[in-house]
């Protein structure tokens, strides 16, 4: 199903039961923050949030912030138009299949989002809810769940991506960009030629689209085309006031403006409450967007969302976009046998397992050693493979495997010196430094824990190379399942 836009998301998940609107006056400065952060703790019965009376946005031009939208897999599934009950892994297949037909966007010569166009003067950034989430945050951070838009000098194609960004000033956001990002390249570009680079940034609408923005395909199309495929319909763009940028036409807010090329114009961004549950990194100068001019709907509609851990809706995304990336790219370079993948919504794709039809030993490095090779450089640091009969959606099964088909001397392999996430607290700071690695540096590690082929058949494990598993005889399961009910216990029966 295709959304609109996000007033057409937010009517779904309210007659779904899935919204709360909280008409309780709340402050911008930290509590909104705290209150996500105790949903987020309630994992999958977690609501999204409307929030309806924030303090110093009465009366404002901005009065609501919308967030959490994902924080649960029931809302992903809704977002792709599945049922709510739909299981991860048929989500994450479905994901794996929609992005493989992307359909182009379609521009469109006026849309909702033009309602409102503002310059000069009337260009204030804060005049829009922005939280201050976390108590140690270096400000007020508007880009937490939105897109950013840039277009490439040379090659012309349209980049939207998912980054942090600061409030800095009324018209100026400091933003983290990095160099191996889509934008950091972008921008690489119009410094050499000394030249601004137009950026766009949108705020609430179909909740395909910043899906689509938070995750590194592989596919050789842009992520309006990928969210065209996600939801199964052309996104409607329009063109900004400022640039040859194209933006959703049903967007509840658009910022346009410039990120200069001269180092002087750095501003300090940071500390920020990142994905990892930590504060990352401290105050440091970095590229700008000088916002020149904002376009928004009538009564529009503010959203951004919590970062932190354990879990929050980024990495419920994706645990669902690079589950299916990696399944994708698994198959796509010959890996034989796989049955299932799977990235555990806690770690933000840092954390991977793989489910296979274990053919021949070494296998399991094969899958660790093609995973590590894709551009995802910030996922994927620790890469655990099990045999076709472990239920990698199960913790328990998967802790079963780890204790009884790991010998961690021969079972645990390090790679070290690899690219990673400049955000890891476990790894020395020395190595978390952007500027001097290009991003951060890893030591990744696989965890094969198949059943090893390393001695050969036996015969009291009738002619195999493991002992045999416990397992009841067919047709005494199949007695017990008939007559569960007779034995008048809890749970189901046949």
């Amino acid at each position: 199903m295709a959304f609109s836009d996000l007033r057409e998301w937010i009517e779904q998940l309210e007659a779904a039961g899935e919204l709360r609107r909280i008409k309780a006056r709340v402050d911008w400065n930290e509590e909104i923050g705290a209150i996500v952060r105790r949903v987020f703790d309630l994992k999958e019965r977690g609501p999204a949030l409307l929030f309806e009376h924030i303090k110093d946005y009465e009366q404002g031009r901005c009065r609501r912030l919308f967030t959490a939208s994902m924080g649960n897999y029931a809302r992903i599934a809704m977002m792709l138009g599945l049922p709510r009950e739909t299981p991860v892994r048929e989500i994450i297949l479905t994901v794996r299949s929609r992005v493989q037909t992307p359909v182009p966007p379609v521009v469109v010569p006026r849309g909702p989002i033009k309602e409102n166009v503002l310059r000069g003067s009337d260009v204030r950034i804060l005049d829009f809810p922005v939280p201050k989430w976390h108590p140690k945050d270096g400000g007020r951070y508007v880009n937490t769940f939105c897109g950013i838009v840039t277009r490439d000098p040379e090659e012309g194609w349209l980049n939207v991506g998912l980054y942090r960004g600061m409030v800095v000033g009324q018209r100026t956001i400091s933003n983290a960009l990095l160099a191996g990002k889509h934008w950091g390249i972008i921008y690489h570009k119009y410094r050499v030629r000394g030249e601004p680079m137009p950026v766009a940034v949108f705020y609430g609408c179909d909740p395909v689209l910043p899906f689509a923005a938070c995750a590194p395909h592989q596919i050789r199309a842009g992520e309006y085309e990928i969210a065209g495929g996600l939801r199964g319909a052309p996104v409607e763009l329009v063109r900004c006031e400022t640039s040859d940028l194209l933006v959703p036409a049903a967007a509840e807010i658009v910022f346009e403006g410039v990120v200069p090329p001269d180092p002087e114009s750095y501003r300090e961004e940071g500390p920020f409450g990142e994905v990892t549950g930590y504060y990352a990194g401290i105050s440091t100068r970095r590229p700008v967007i000088e916002v020149q001019c904002i376009t928004h709907r009538n009564d529009p509609i503010y959203q951004g969302t919590l970062e932190g851990g354990p879990i929050n809706e980024d990495h419920r995304c994706s645990s669902i976009s690079m589950s299916a990336l990696a399944w994708e790219a698994l198959e796509r370079n010959g890996i034989p046998g796989v049955r299932d993948v799977f990235c555990p919504p806690v770690g933000f794709a840092t954390s991977i397992r793989v489910q296979i039809n274990k053919r021949y030993q070494g296998h399991a490095r094969q899958v660790a050693a093609c995973l590590w090779g894709l551009n995802a450089l910030t996922n994927y640091k620790l890469v655990t493979v099990v045999d076709d009969d472990v239920d990698i959606h199960d913790p328990d099964a998967m802790e079963w495997a780890l204790c009884y088909h790991v010998d961690p001397r021969e079972d645990i392999v390090v790679f070290p010196g690899c690219p990673g996430s400049p955000l890891d607290p476990s790894t020395d700071p020395e190595y978390q430094d952007p500027v001097k690695y290009g991003g951060g540096l890893w030591n990744r590690c696989l965890i094969d824990a198949t059943r090893t082929w390393r001695w050969g058949p036996r015969p009291e494990w009738d002619g195999k190379r493991f002992p045999p598993l416990i397992e009841l005889r067919p047709e005494v399961a199949r007695l017990v399942r008939e007559r569960w009910a007779e034995y008048g216990l809890p749970g189901p029966g046949a």
